[in-house]
């Protein structure tokens, strides 16, 4: 290591202490303080450290373990020398830990100017230059675990795709990640006993050459042992059957931690412990515990809104999350606009598989007027709800519906029972602004005159959306069919008749406005919809992005009739209650323009 003389900067270095004493008791001159000020170097100047001779990645490893990076241009040249103490061994460490055993090197520093947007300042340079030398190559690598795991795929997967095969270079991190490897395997299959009996790395730095040899034994494996839960207002029998394992069985740490997720995604808790206890080395168990903390018992919502489609609204909720110990739970919702209001009353049972299973009772009334129908209805429905492993929903459900309604001037009342069933499903990658994802519905239903409705009629539903990204923004398309089959058009209530038209359809025209019409030319509503529209928006600034779209669609009786087409464009507003869309749609063959507002998620 060499630094130029040091006597010769020494006598300097006393020199300049000299004058700034005897400059110190002299009045300094405004412009004077200006330029020091500008030569004083910031103190996140650093000294600068240039490794030569070797590759990015070996360079990144030395620098880690000199560690220099972090001292200040202004240290002195014996608290340098202090740093720079230990650099051969460091240097050496960074060299090993890469495959490289052989290697040589120079380092020297030396004093520099350096040019910064502050000015010039005085710092330390220190030159590496490297010789790394050939590397040492794996020989042979004898990875065995033995004991009850020696089967098991916990392992033997693992045993498969193990780094450091023979003729690879060395790379001591990869040695390191073998044996965690195998000990994180044991930790989370239950392998409490695991033990390495052999971890041994042979370097012959004459052939260049390198033997591995790990052997671990794996011990027993353990097995859920007694849950035990803390008191809280729900029965333990529901807090089972959020379980993913029984006890008795294997343990498996991932199956603890769903567990846990389970408790936490049932709604019913603020805060969730699922804790292993003092596992028992005789009987080769592992107890549980589990302690939560519930949730209040009531909660409440409550809303302003305002879409072109409904107008501006009023919403209130209010929900009790534990009516009983057996987690029941109900909701009481209600809303107020001038073209949609409701009230209505949900009762819902935790199925054998709570996130996934349940059943729901529901009743309540609504009103609806727009500028095509009026109605006033009364439901009740008990429906059953289940989640398969794919994700797919499936509904199966019973609804009695009674209905008045005056469209057209027509005023008819209608009584059905509606067996139905449906599917649904969506994907994002990003709930809050997706670039791809999709989302499919589907819907049956259906009634029998004489059982308890006035009319037969069936009716299928199919309405999809898919986003992909697309030159930086989004491509966004849905559509949506459906048709029905019956005898007395007449006795259709409203909301079981199509329409078309609004904010989420073919914007341009009003809500409701698209369907058949009667002699008078009064929309009447249809018994099929088809409904398509094609979409592109990209981010501009922020949270904002421009959109242009072009929409397609109508309700209709028979097979001739005419599609309604519209296009335009819009902003959106990633705002933090949800997306926001301004469009402003443009009726193709009728002129003019219309507003639209409105918010929710895209899929």
């Amino acid at each position: 290591m060499t630094t130029g003389s040091s006597a010769l900067v020494g006598s300097i270095r006393a020199l300049a202490l000299a004058v700034t004493i005897l400059a110190a008791a002299m009045p300094t001159p405004v412009n004077a303080v200006e330029a020091d000020a500008k030569k004083k170097p910031r103190s996140d100047e650093k000294v600068e450290l240039d490794i030569n001779g070797v590759g990015a990645t070996l360079s990144r490893n030395i620098r880690a373990h000199l560690g220099l990076d972090s001292i200040s241009c202004r240290v002195s040249e014996a608290r340098l020398r202090s740093h720079l103490r230990g650099a051969d061994e460091k240097i050496s460490e960074g060299l090993r830990a890469l495959g490289y055993y052989n290697g040589s090197w120079h380092l020297e520093h030396s004093a520099i100017t350096r040019e910064t947007r502050n000015g010039d300042i005085d710092c330390w340079q220190i030159d590496l230059t490297v010789e790394a030398g050939k590397p040492v190559l794996v020989e042979n690598r004898d990875v065995q675990v033995t004991g009850a795991g020696a089967t098991d795929p916990v392992f033997t997967d693992f045993l498969t795709q193990l780094p450091l095969a023979p003729g690879q270079r060395l790379r001591h991190n990869l040695y390191e990640d073998i044996k965690k490897g195998l000990s994180q395997r044991a930790r989370n299959h239950g392998y409490f006993d695991g033990e390495f009996d052999q971890h041994i790395l042979r370097v012959n730095t004459e052939t260049q050459r390198t033997d591995i040899t790990i052997h671990y034994d794996s011990g027993p494996r353990y097995r859920f042992g007694e849950l035990t839960f803390a008191e809280s207002p729900l029965d333990n029998d529901l807090l089972r059957r959020y379980l993913t394992f029984q006890p008795g069985d294997p343990y498996d740490a991932g199956k603890l931690i769903q567990f846990q997720n389970n408790l936490v995604n049932s709604q019913y808790f603020d805060s969730v412990s699922v804790d292993q206890t003092q596992r028992d080395q005789d009987d080769k168990v592992m107890p549980i515990s589990v302690v939560v903390s519930a949730k209040s018992k009531y909660e409440t919502t409550a809303g302003v809104g305002f879409s072109t489609d409904t107008g501006p609204r009023l919403s209130y909720g209010l929900r009790n999350r534990r009516v009983n110990s057996a987690g029941d739970t109900y909701q009481i919702s209600s809303q107020l606009s001038p073209v949609d209001s409701n009230l209505g009353f949900q009762y819902e049972q935790p199925g054998d598989k709570p996130l996934r299973e349940k059943t729901q009772w529901s009743t309540g009334w609504q009103r609806e007027d727009t500028d095509t129908a009026t109605s006033d209805s009364l439901r009740a429905e008990v429906a059953r709800i289940a989640v398969s492993d794919s994700g797919w929903m499936r509904t199966i459900s019973l609804k009695y519906l009674f209905e008045r309604f005056d469209i057209a001037d027509d005023k008819e009342s209608s009584m059905l029972l509606m067996p139905g069933i449906g599917w649904s499903r969506s994907s994002a990658n990003d709930p809050r602004y997706p670039t791809r994802g999709w989302r499919l519905a589907t819907n049956l239903r259906g009634a029998v005159e004489g059982v308890v409705s006035d009319i037969s009629m069936a009716q299928a539903e199919i309405d999809g959306k898919l986003i992909l990204p697309l030159l930086g923004g989004r491509m966004l398309t849905r559509a949506g069919l459906a048709a029905t089959a019956l005898d007395d058009f007449s006795q259709l209530p409203a909301s079981l008749r199509y329409f078309a038209g609004g904010d989420n359809s073919v914007r341009g025209f009003d809500y409701e406005s698209l369907g058949p019409t009667n002699s008078e030319g009064e929309v009447i509503g249809g018994k099929h919809r088809i409904t398509a529209s094609v979409e592109y928006d990209h981010r501009v600034f922020g949270d904002f992005a421009l959109a242009t779209f072009y929409d397609a669609g109508n309700a209709f009786d028979t097979t001739d009739f005419t599609l309604q087409h519209s296009a335009g464009v819009g902003v959106r507003w990633l705002s933090p209650i949800g997306p926001i869309r301004v469009d402003f749609a443009f009726p193709l063959k009728e002129g003019g323009f219309r507003f639209h507002l409105s918010m929710g998620p895209d899929l």
